[in-house]
């Protein structure tokens, strides 16, 4: 019997033995996504545990003398963070831009907590009061912002893991993630505290490497030689990134021509031979089937206008688009029409401080901008009042110093014309009991608008190596734009316009403390309201004073003056006010200025090597020669 006992102990311990060998390898049967959803999911749970100490370690902090280790601390969640962001951002996009790593600014959100301001919240927010003054106020803020974040994480959480990912989806994820680094990582916008962007960088492209990785255990053969390539390519920008230069030496060109458009066109490549179909997770407005982040169709409009009357991209009411923007018989007593403000010669806007109205004498509010590249935005006009392109034009025609007119009496005019009759038919037939209708008006404008896209510069055909030609003043204007002088933290490659990387579903406004005129000396603030005023109830908010739509630079060598009062004639004068620290830095008092008011400490020839890099953005010739 005790012989038996003893067996059967020795049976049991063998058996334990063998289950802890077999619990200890990994389910040679785990897909790939299983694989990269546990390594993400212990990568959560890590910034977790950093979130919970930075929590713990702040509420225990009593005194200003415990501030370096607060700072080490948010610098050790952060750079948690960047290991799960590629992949957490690309699932959970609202609640992340809200309460996980925003912007440090109040806003609205659609998604939560509707019609409320949802206060600066988030690993922005921390990173720039950590980075600020070292004082007890500050600490009771730093207090407020980590408890936040930890409530935040737990409950995301909860509802978020476990991640059930696909290999389609990992790979946009990754393509995304370089996509954010360039645009946000390495201009600044991440890290408005610490500036450490660079640094943060590294941690996530090293997370996206180790993720594509698992990809080579199930690839197909023949996509071995893509596969070493993207390896290739992730070890070039590690060693860019490592290469220990400072924020404002990094070559930001450089490594968007070597590594980020070889590496984003070449995971395509990898995808597309693994016969990996695109199986997005959500609608936005990133292509997939984009080689080059400068490529024309890296982003697509049709995004921005999915409810419009009819798709914008019909050759048909783009034509017809392009006879009604010409036309002035749109406005009252025919004295107007929509190239009357937006002159194709003059980048499609007029070359006036303030635009012209329908009254001799008397001008408009505020200044045309370019239409071109109009169509890759989610609101429309300096104050955002317009939530399509379609909407945008019944403003123009209702407004009493533009066509102060309305539909009916449009319609009326252009139903006795037999051309336009026959072109409404043939665009718009069998959709409504009438061709001619306030709809089918406003989307063939609008179609027309849209079709203004301008990605042929000569900016555009050097990074997609169309051209080895480039000048070497506008190299230097590149990076400075995309670093040392945060440009690029405001105007977002590729369009260079408000509109948010990755994604980018949401188009930003700044308080830029604009004055009355370019007095350094004496200066008065612009009183007008800009989106505080634009008649939304969402956006008549207090912090939302003064805030102006950020448009694109693309063009802007044709499109002076500069501002939604045309206040700057010349981009020196534009740099100069930057450099400056917009009104704030002249010394007014600007409530909720989204421009750091510190100086930025650009010299002259800086400045120049800026302007120098804008004026290559410029194609607008083209629309030129095809509006006279």
């Amino acid at each position: 019997m005790k012989k038996t006992s003893i067996l059967l102990g020795v049976f049991l311990i063998c058996l334990l033995m063998l289950s802890g060998t077999q619990m200890a390898i990994p389910d040679q049967k785990d897909t790939l996504p299983e694989k990269v959803a546990a390594l993400y999911t212990a990568n959560f749970y890590k910034f977790q545990r950093e979130v919970d100490s930075l929590a713990a370690l702040v509420n225990r902090a009593t005194s200003v003398n415990e501030w370096e280790g607060l700072k080490r601390q948010v610098d050790k969640t952060r750079l948690g963070y960047k290991e799960i962001e590629f992949i957490f951002d690309y699932y959970q996009t609202s609640y992340n831009t809200t309460y996980i790593n925003g912007a440090p600014l109040p806003k609205v959100s659609e998604y939560f907590e509707a019609e409320k301001v949802i206060p600066p919240g988030g690993l922005q927010a921390l990173d720039e009061a950590v980075y600020g003054e070292a004082s007890n106020e500050n600490l009771q803020h730093l207090q407020v912002l980590a408890n936040g974040l930890k409530e935040r994480v737990d409950f995301i959480a909860k509802i978020h893991l476990p991640v059930h990912l696909k290999s389609s989806q990992i790979i946009e994820c990754i393509r995304s993630g370089i996509v954010r680094i360039f645009t946000l990582g390495l201009t600044g916008y991440d890290t408005p505290g610490s500036v450490s962007g660079l640094k943060e960088s590294i941690t996530g492209w090293k997370s996206m490497e180790t993720t594509f990785l698992y990809f080579e255990s199930g690839m197909a053969p023949e996509a071995r030689a893509q596969f070493e390539a993207i390896k290739e390519h992730f070890a070039k920008g590690r060693k860019k990134l490592n290469a220990h230069t400072t924020f404002n030496e990094f070559d930001r060109l450089a490594f968007l021509k070597e590594v980020v458009n070889p590496l984003y066109a070449a995971l395509l490549e990898f995808q597309n031979v693994n016969k990996i179909v695109l199986e997005p997770y959500k609608k936005h407005a990133q292509n997939y089937k984009a080689k080059n982040i400068f490529d024309i169709d890296f982003l697509n409009t049709d995004f921005y206008s999915e409810l419009v009357y009819q798709p914008l991209d019909n050759p048909k009411t783009i034509a017809l688009g392009k006879l009604l923007f010409r036309d002035p018989q749109l406005s009252k007593d025919n004295v107007m029409a929509c190239i009357s403000c937006h002159n194709p010669n003059k980048g499609f806007s007029d070359g006036l401080p303030k635009s012209v109205s329908n009254q001799k004498g008397v001008f408009t509010a505020r200044n045309a901008p370019t239409l071109i590249d109009a169509g890759y935005s989610t609101r429309y006009f300096w104050d955002m009042r317009a939530l399509d392109l379609e909407k945008q034009v019944i403003h123009v025609i209702d407004n009493d110093l533009e066509f102060n007119t309305n539909f009916d009496a449009i319609i009326n005019k252009l139903n006795k014309n037999n051309v336009y009759n026959e072109l409404f038919k043939e665009a718009y037939g069998g959709i409504a009991k009438e061709d001619i209708n306030q709809r089918s008006i406003s989307n063939a404008i609008a179609a027309y608008v849209n079709s203004l896209k301008s990605f042929n510069s000569p900016f555009d055909k050097y990074v997609r190596n169309e051209t080895k030609e480039y000048p070497e003043n506008a190299k230097r204007g590149f990076n400075l734009f995309m670093g040392k002088a945060a440009c690029g933290s405001c105007h977002f490659a590729p369009v260079f316009n408000g509109t948010v990387p990755p994604f980018y579903l949401e188009s930003e406004s700044e308080v830029l403390g604009i004055t009355q005129g370019f007095d350094s000396i004496v200066p008065k603030l612009d009183t007008d309201l800009g989106r505080m005023g634009n008649g939304l109830k969402l956006d008549n908010r207090p912090f939302l004073k003064n805030s102006f739509k950020t448009v694109t630079v693309r063009n802007v060598a044709f499109t002076a003056p500069y501002m939604h009062n045309g206040l700057f004639a010349t981009l020196d004068d534009v740099l100069a006010f930057y450099n400056l620290g917009g009104g704030a830095g002249m010394g007014l008092k600007v409530e909720n200025q989204t421009l750091p008011e510190t100086p930025l400490n650009l010299t002259q020839q800086e400045m120049e090597d800026i302007i120098a890099f804008m004026e290559t953005l410029s194609d607008v010739p083209e629309y030129g020669g095809r509006g006279d």
